[in-house]
């Protein structure tokens, strides 16, 4: 607790007691008011960027994003034996009881996230198409991939219950990598012709921990990227599970749309996003090249857990032809 005391005399607080949440957070209370205090995993590589973030939500009055305290040298952070802490308020987050209801806030308070700091340029869509080639080829190298594991089970007269389940998926997959080389054609669109493109300061690692009461926390991956990455990378930590919250998900982008406006070819981007079969594939390539100590059942359930991952994304192209794609809305 020494450690704690030394960095928070940096912030001219003297704690009446401090409460450890996990090994790297722990809840200050002065006898005034509750703070968080944060061991980072800033690094002198991205502290900078961290940084940065804080003076755009400052300059963009993005209320969104939780502030931290400056310390009394006025700077974002206290460094103390090679760490980087940082002060915030303390946020009462309670217990999850209607995750439709929180899906949605999380999704409405990204979207205002992403407005208020959104950049949006016109770019060549044979330039978009370049940065996109190394993951084309991935694609293809993938169906190769598919079928020669699914060829090389079903020689076998015996097959283990991973080899089983993976046959079972193997259609499945293989449409999903089909649909995700769709979406980057449409994408891409005719050549030499320029496409409306946008970016946005991202979180780029939001999850169910970083949404609090209207604020997002822990920006220490934060960056301009485009959208499809915060919301692909919060829709796949939701789902995986048998009873993923599909038409939640899909309720609350609607509410997501109607702040942050996104064109089609944008919503595409997130199904590539979702359709990206290389979480799948990894778990294939641990258990043909017997790389993990996991049992039997637990490589099961993590195959399992990435194949409906992948059927949301397919039903994620659905939803999008038949609300957006037939009939793209035009920005408020």
């Amino acid at each position: 607790m020494n450690l704690w005391k030394k960095v928070l005399e940096a912030y001219h607080i003297y704690p009446v007691s401090i409460e450890k949440q996990t090994e790297r957070v722990v809840k200050v209370f002065d006898g005034m008011q509750e703070y968080a205090l944060k061991r980072s995993f800033l690094t002198e590589q991205t502290i900078e960027n961290w940084q940065h973030v804080y003076h755009i939500a400052r300059e963009q009055n993005v209320t969104e994003i939780l502030p931290v305290y400056l310390t009394r040298d006025n700077t974002f952070f206290h460094k103390e034996e090679n760490f980087y802490y940082y002060l915030s308020p303390w946020i009462d987050a309670p217990e999850i009881t209607d995750s439709t209801y929180h899906i949605e806030r999380t999704l409405q308070t990204l979207a205002q996230i992403h407005k208020k700091t959104r950049q949006t340029s016109r770019i060549r869509s044979n330039r978009l198409k370049d940065s996109f080639q190394g993951f084309e080829s991935f694609c293809k190298a993938s169906l190769d991939l598919l079928h020669n594991r699914v060829t090389d089970y079903e020689s076998r007269k015996y097959m283990s219950p991973f080899e089983l389940l993976y046959c079972t998926h193997y259609k499945g997959v293989c449409h999903a990598v089909g649909l995700l080389q769709d979406k980057l054609e449409k994408i891409y669109g005719e050549e030499e012709t320029d496409i409306l493109w946008s970016t946005s300061l991202c979180h780029q690692r939001v999850d169910d921990t970083h949404s609090k009461g209207g604020y997002l926390i822990n920006w220490e991956s934060g960056g301009f990227e485009h959208p499809a990455r915060d919301l692909s990378h919060y829709f796949r930590g939701l789902t995986g599970a048998y009873n993923q919250p599909e038409k939640s998900i899909q309720q609350a982008f609607t509410v997501y749309q109607k702040t942050n406006h996104l064109t089609v070819k944008e919503m595409h981007l997130i199904s590539v996003y979702l359709l990206n079969p290389s979480t799948y594939l990894s778990v294939l390539k641990n258990y043909t090249n017997r790389r993990t100590k996991k049992s039997m059942v637990n490589q099961v359930k993590e195959l399992q857990q990435q194949f409906r991952r992948l059927e949301f994304g397919m039903n994620w192209v659905d939803f999008i032809q038949e609300t957006y794609e037939s009939k793209e809305e035009q920005p408020d």
